[in-house]
Formats: C-alpha cells, structure tokens, sequence
C-alpha cells in the first residue's frame, strides 16, 4: 500500500516536470531561433551505468552529460532537459538586420554578452548607437574578426555570411557548431553557453531578411500536455485511493 502511494506519488512529480517544459515550450513557439525541449527520465540505475560504463570498460565522456540539467525526484529518479536540434521554419522579414541560418539546425551564430560568448540561433538582430550589429538584449555578434560594426543600414550579407558595406567585405558571420547537443547549456534569453571546445564552420547558408522561427509544434505539444494533465489526474486518484484504504486499515487497528 505505501509503496503504490510512493509510486503514484513519483508518477505525479515526474508528470509535473514534464508540463513544466512543455508549457515553456508553448509559451515560446512565437520566439525567434528558440528550440524546443522535452523532458527526460532516468533511473538512478541508467544514470550509473550512463556515467561509468557497463562491464566491458566502456566509458561515456563528460561531455556527453554536460547538457543534462538533472533534477532528482523520489525513487531514485532524476528528470533532465533534452534540447532538440531540428531547424525551425524560416520567416521572410525584409528587414536586412534579420538573418537566419540554413543549416538543419547545426550552426549558432556567435555573440559576445556581459557574460562572456554564448550562441543562439535567433537572428533578429539590430543596429546599436555606436554602429556594432547586436542581438534583442544588446550583446555583440560576433564575426571572424571580432564584433561586427556597420555602416548605416546600407549592407549586404551572402549566403556564406560575408558581410559588405558598398561592395566592400567587411567581415564574415562567426558561425559555431557543436559535436553533440551535449555540449549546450541553456543559459536563459534564448543563448547557450558552451561546456566543451566548440569550432568554426563554413557549412551553412545565411538567408538576410529572414529570421528562423521556434521549431515547436504547437498542436503536437497541446496533445502532449493534455496526456500529460490526464497521466498526472490517474496518478492522483491512485494516491487518493491508497489513502483511503491506508486510513480504513488504521482505524480496524484501533483499540476500542
């Protein structure tokens, strides 16, 4: 009887985690580069094993675990955030500070923040006072020779991120990918922070005029929460149940 209720129990936490990042990700599906997340659950079995390798001496690396944000929950369970790559839908603007990569969702463009270099993969970008090309929240893109400044409005980017002001090249989108999605480490205002080495790529078309949207299925995340709200109510009713019966077998044992 406690152990239904320590499982109904866990089955209502670990529903919760998972509403918690599929909410996020409805309240997101307008945002510009944002990528969708979903909710991972791990035994504490499966999260050894993960971390030292079975028996023939197989070994994870760090890197393969730095993206896994863990938050334990009873029973030995832990939920982690899994972060997908898949590009998003691009939108044509016109506007030339907006620009998209198309790359199947591999590069980041580079930004330099008060907190030092983060990636993300939201382009609408804009012209700051002093000429430099900054992100919404005012942090630097960064090209292959530092922050990029403009000249006024009046420049073009190609498809290989070469940047020019009146024909001229002034310098080139730094686009960064990762081996693995392991390596990202969400750090809020839709950037991520690298955990590992990251390198360059020339892999990529740059689209200007065009920004990519979030690559979240609005519908598909509305049934995902409703499975969600209806997992999370059987659970309860679980719960209730053995509570009710956990309070008939106390009063039979009374002494009266």
């Amino acid at each position: 009887m406690l152990e239904g209720m320590r499982m109904a129990a866990q089955g209502m936490m670990t529903q919760a985690a998972r509403q918690d990042v599929i909410t996020n990700n409805l309240a997101n599906v307008g945002t510009a580069g944002f990528r969708k997340e979903s909710t991972q659950i791990s035994s504490f079995n499966q999260i050894l094993n993960r971390e030292v390798g079975d028996m023939d001496g197989i070994h994870q690396t760090s890197a393969d675990f730095s993206g896994a944000s863990g938050v334990e929950i009873s029973g030995g369970l832990s939920t982690s955030s899994v972060t997908h790559s898949a590009q998003g839908s691009l939108k044509e603007t016109g506007n030339p500070f907006d620009m998209a990569l198309d790359d199947n969702g591999r590069g980041f463009f580079t930004i330099q923040t008060k907190d030092g270099l983060r990636f993300t993969r939201a382009g609408n970008f804009h012209l700051a006072t002093n000429g430099e090309l900054v992100t919404a929240d005012g942090s630097q893109v960064m090209g292959h020779r530092g922050p990029i400044k403009l000249q006024g409005s009046n420049f073009t980017v190609s498809n290989d991120g070469i940047i020019s002001s009146d024909g001229k090249p002034i310098d080139k989108i730094l686009v960064t990918v990762f081996e693995n999605d392991g390596q990202l480490k969400r750090t809020g205002d839709n950037q991520f922070a690298a955990t590992s080495k990251v390198s360059a790529t020339n892999n990529f078309q740059l689209k200007q005029g065009y920004i990519e949207m979030a690559n979240v299925n609005a519908i598909n995340e509305m049934v995902d929460l409703m499975m969600v709200t209806r997992n999370y109510e059987a659970n309860q009713k679980v719960l209730q149940a053995n509570d009710r019966m956990l309070e008939r077998t106390n009063s039979v044992g009374q002494v009266r």
